[in-house]
This record gives C-alpha cells, sequence and structure tokens, in this order.
C-alpha cells in the first residue's frame, strides 16, 4: 500500500479529511496542510509558491505552506538567552521549553519581527533577506521580546492561509499538533492571530498514524475518512480571544508590508 508524503500524512492522522480543515504541524518547521475537493491552479498560488497535489484521501487535493523558521526559533531563544530558564529546568526536572514560554509576555506586544532567521519558505522563497526586530526600547522585556518572536512565525503562516483563502481553498479550523501544540500559551497566541478555533489532537506521531490510517483501508477496504474520524481524538480547542485577535487583525496589516519594506533595505546594504 502506498503511503503518501510527509506532511499529508501528518494531516490525515489529526483527522484531516474534509474541505475547510488544515493541519497545523508545529515543530522545527511549522506547515499548514489543507484538504480541498476540487484541484485549484491559480496565478496566486503559483506565484506564491504553493503547488498543488494529491492528498492521502482519494479524490482530494492538498498543498503545504511552511516557515522554515518555527520551532528552531525557540530553540535559538533557549540557546542565547534563556540561561535562566535553562539553569531552573535543570533544578525543577522540567522541560526549558515550558518554563520559558511561561516567561512569555501575556499580552500582545508592539513590536514587530520578521522571522527569517533562516531563508523563508512559502511564498517568498527569501534566502537572503534576515529576520528582524522592531520596536524595541530600553523599557522591552525579554518576555515581549520571545512573545514578538513567535507573533512573527504566526504572522508568517497567516500570510499563507490568506493566499489560499484568495485562490478558493478555504480553511476555517486548524487542527495542530508536533512539540509547539502541547503549550495552550502558545496555542493562544495562534489562534488569536490566526482568529480561528484549534483543535488539539491526541497524536504523537500524526505521519505515522495517516499511513496506518491508509494501510487499515487499502487491507479492509473501509473508507479512509470514516477510519480518521474513528481514530482521531480532540483533546482541546482553543478559541480566539476577541480583544486580542482584534488587535491582531489591526497588526497583520502592519505585518504584510514589513517583508517588502527589509527585503528592499537588506539589497542596500
Amino acid at each position: 500500500m502506498a503511503g503518501g508524503h510527509d506532511q499529508s500524512c501528518g494531516a490525515l492522522g489529526v483527522g484531516v479529511a474534509s474541505p475547510g480543515r488544515a493541519a497545523y504541524s508545529l515543530g522545527t518547521v511549522e506547515c499548514i496542510t489543507p484538504a480541498f475537493d476540487s484541484a485549484v491552479f491559480s496565478d496566486d498560488l503559483f506565484k506564491n509558491n504553493l503547488a498543488t497535489y494529491d492528498f492521502t484521501v482519494p479524490g482530494m487535493y492538498t498543498t503545504v505552506a511552511y516557515s522554515i523558521t518555527g520551532g528552531n526559533l525557540l530553540q535559538w531563544f533557549r540557546d542565547t538567552l534563556g540561561g535562566v530558564e535553562v539553569a531552573e529546568a535543570k533544578r525543577t526536572g522540567v522541560s526549558a521549553y515550558d518554563v520559558i514560554l511561561a516567561s512569555m509576555a501575556d499580552k500582545p506586544t508592539r513590536l514587530m519581527s520578521l522571522p527569517y532567521f533562516t531563508p523563508s519558505g512559502t511564498p517568498y522563497f527569501d534566502t537572503e533577506t534576515r529576520g528582524a526586530i522592531l520596536g524595541l526600547r530600553l523599557t522591552t522585556t525579554r518576555g515581549e521580546i520571545l512573545r514578538a518572536l513567535l507573533e512573527g512565525v504566526t504572522f508568517e503562516m497567516r500570510l499563507n492561509v490568506d493566499i489560499m483563502g484568495r485562490s478558493g481553498i478555504p480553511v476555517d479550523e486548524l487542527v495542530a499538533f508536533g512539540g509547539g501544540a502541547r503549550s495552550s500559551v502558545l496555542m493562544q497566541l495562534k489562534a488569536d492571530i490566526f482568529n480561528k478555533h484549534i483543535l488539539c489532537a491526541d497524536v504523537s506521531e500524526a505521519g505515522c498514524m495517516g499511513a496506518a490510517m491508509l494501510a487499515k483501508s487499502a487491507d479492509t477496504g473501509a473508507s479512509v475518512t470514516n477510519i480518521a474520524r474513528e481514530w482521531v481524538r480532540i483533546t482541546q480547542v482553543i478559541e480566539p480571544q476577541p480583544e486580542n485577535a482584534s488587535y491582531y487583525n489591526e497588526r497583520f496589516e502592519s505585518y504584510q508590508k514589513l517583508y517588502p519594506a527589509l527585503r528592499d533595505l537588506e539589497r542596500k546594504l
């Protein structure tokens, strides 16, 4: 039995088997993988480096949007600025990432970050423009810097979802999995920026789960959609907070102007 691309299998493994739903993989790289029932080959998708190809559910299609800067940015923060939290984690026996995320500012920041600490992914595939944090003051806290970095990654993923929507690929809800999905603080930030509810699936190895669903479908003849419905358990639903979502909607307008401005400046340096 043929399996599929890792992100496609992962999406099936967390129950993405119908239009309007997309998997949100939160690992070293962040990926969003939707399902849709008609192939889309729009100029907008082509221009923004978003492919269309067969999904793991027969007769359906998918694309993959991704930011190469994802969880690795949190790792960078830990290794570069998180000495206090690392020491606390060793003392208490908890994850350093949990301690770091607990130190994050609890409200949206006035900072703006471009999360190109690696080459960018979709939509730009830019290997030259570097990351930035704008709006720093002497009063800026480390917790605000951390939140701004995570806001930037999420704005970048929202940018991709907006491009999908313009191209006829609606994403009404996200199903999160991976290491980042275990943090309710991080998931709330993401729900607020996307202004969508986010489901958290009780799946530790989503790609393997999706491949197993395909194998069972091939062996028994059962619908892979029904198998996904039976096997996947949603443990939490994160709803956006209206006040934060409204603020982030306004900030997203500014975020969309950030990359072109910094790209042009970078080329002059």
